[in-house]
């Protein structure tokens, strides 16, 4: 991030009940907040330190940190996981405060001299010619934003962020409308209020901005330890999820579903762990790689994250009702960010779009001068190098095992000993059910991934506990248990 960069903001504070009404600000500080949606979500989980409170995301983000390379197709897959690329990283060098720390403008190429034979965003990957690219090299040719006329939206228009961070152009009725959401009759309780934002508070602005509904006063109205804790935002958060089931739109075709093998406790109704091949971890671990911005879209902006939703909203509004966005391309970075190029997976089931691979012109010096040849981008996840598409992270032919807090792990007869241990689960307590899911199961997948640490519980649950209740309830009747552990088949 900026190191001592330090940005003004112009506060409306209501003295009387201690929060925020709105800041009134410039297109720099409306620009930092709509870089939020272009963040993939490892990215967010390294800058907050693995404390970002995105549900399981952390103990998701730690399970690829803890996993050898020999489990993944390639070496590289673990980096593109752990630190993967923002396609808007270019355009968000021209902000004022930068949030990723990643260099968007460094490729790897192998040491031959020369430079022809091909290179990687992601260091570590194998070159046609056989040698590991790992020589960094600036990519001069691509476009950095610059000028005054802002990032995303365009200046110099002046806007109101109110707290829970919706954003309108500054208007007399947009600041009425506020004070009468607020109940706000009496303007003696109102008060201005100068703060400085810097790479600090931008980083809790990102993490208090998905887990409260009014991070502003809790960056700066608020002593650290008043402000809620995450777990109490994550109860409120999953008692919604639990009552009701967001019905999403398709995004695409459903031929194909993923198999898992689930182990429920009879006794607490939760699910212990799962038995799943590389195409479920891929789709796991292809979280991490999601840009925040296209997971609202996949959500339909029923994300349960923070006030997230307002600033995808409000990106709809700035360009639909007032056009303050500076070009299309703009908002589609922020409303459907692409993955960066080979980031995409064989086995995902949700439709995010991947960007083309790059290409660069290269002069290469020969006996009859300098000449043009031209340099290509390899697909760090296959195991020969190569120009592709598709591939996965996860080794093939493996199995692990997956607990219901997302840690993922190579499956483990001692491994899943423990685990139940841990649950104090008796082992003759486990109930076998057979689960498949296909894309509406894997949007739920992700969003319990974002706001619960009892992520399969949420997801499988509510639709095995009916059947499985049946089963008992006709033990109970019959006062016999057959033996060993009964499996329950079950398409989702």
């Amino acid at each position: 991030m900026s190191g001592s960069m330090k940005l003004s903001l112009k506060l409306l504070v209501d003295k009387e009940k201690s929060r925020v009404v709105f800041a009134e600000s410039d297109k720099d500080f409306v620009d930092i907040l709509f870089s939020f949606l272009t963040l993939p979500i490892g990215t967010i989980v390294r800058l907050l330190g693995k404390k970002s409170s995105l549900g399981a995301m952390d103990r998701l983000y730690e399970s690829v940190e803890n996993l050898d390379a020999r489990y993944f197709q390639t070496a590289p897959c673990k980096t593109m996981l752990l630190r993967p690329r923002n396609v808007s990283g270019v355009q968000c060098e021209g902000l004022a405060l930068r949030v990723d720390d990643l260099e968007p403008l460094v490729y790897y190429r192998c040491p031959k001299k020369g430079f022809t034979c091909g290179f990687s965003s992601v260091p570590g990957v194998r070159c046609p010619c056989g040698q590991v690219m790992e020589v960094p090299f600036l990519a001069n040719n691509l476009d950095r934003a610059e000028g005054s006329d802002g990032v995303f939206v365009r200046g110099p228009t002046s806007f109101l962020v109110s707290d829970d961070l919706s954003v309108r152009p500054v208007s007399t009725d947009a600041s009425l409308a506020l004070f009468q959401k607020l109940g706000i009759e009496d303007g003696s309780v109102l008060q201005e209020r100068n703060v400085e934002l810097g790479a600090q508070e931008v980083l809790n602005l990102l993490k208090r901005s998905l887990v409260s509904k009014r991070p502003l006063t809790d960056i700066f109205l608020q002593e650290p330890d008043m402000i809620d804790d995450a777990d109490k935002s994550l109860k409120s958060m999953m008692a919604v999820i639990t009552q009701t089931r967001v019905k999403y739109r398709s995004t695409a075709t459903d031929s194909k579903r993923i198999n898992v093998k689930l182990f429920l406790s009879k006794e607490s109704d939760k699910v212990v762990y799962a038995e799943a091949r590389e195409d479920l971890v891929d789709q796991l671990f292809s979280f991490l790689t999601f840009p925040l911005g296209s997971i609202l879209k996949l959500l339909d902006k029923h994300s349960s994250l923070g006030c997230i939703d307002n600033l995808y909203e409000s990106v709809e509004l700035l360009s639909n009702s007032y056009n303050y966005m500076k070009s299309k391309e703009c908002y589609d970075m922020l409303l459907a960010p692409k993955l960066p190029p080979y980031f995409g997976c064989d086995n995902q089931l949700l439709d995010i779009g991947e960007m083309c691979s790059q290409t660069i012109k290269v002069g290469h010096q020969s006996l009859d001068g300098i000449k043009t040849k031209y340099s290509y981008e390899m697909n760090p996840k296959l195991q020969t190098s190569g120009t592709e598409t598709g591939g996965g992270f996860a080794k093939g032919m493996m199995t692990f095992m997956v607990t219901d807090e997302m840690e993922v792990t190579p499956l483990s007869p001692i491994s899943a000993v423990h685990v139940i241990n841990k649950l104090m689960v008796p082992i003759n307590g486990l109930e076998e059910a057979h689960a498949s899911l296909g894309e509406a199961e894997a949007l739920h997948l992700l969003r319990a991934c974002l706001i619960s640490r009892t992520v399969l519980s949420d997801v499988f649950s509510p639709s095995l506990l009916t059947l499985l209740h049946e089963r008992w309830c006709c033990r109970n009747r019959s006062k016999t248990l057959p033996q060993g552990h009964p499996t329950t088949s079950l398409q989702l």
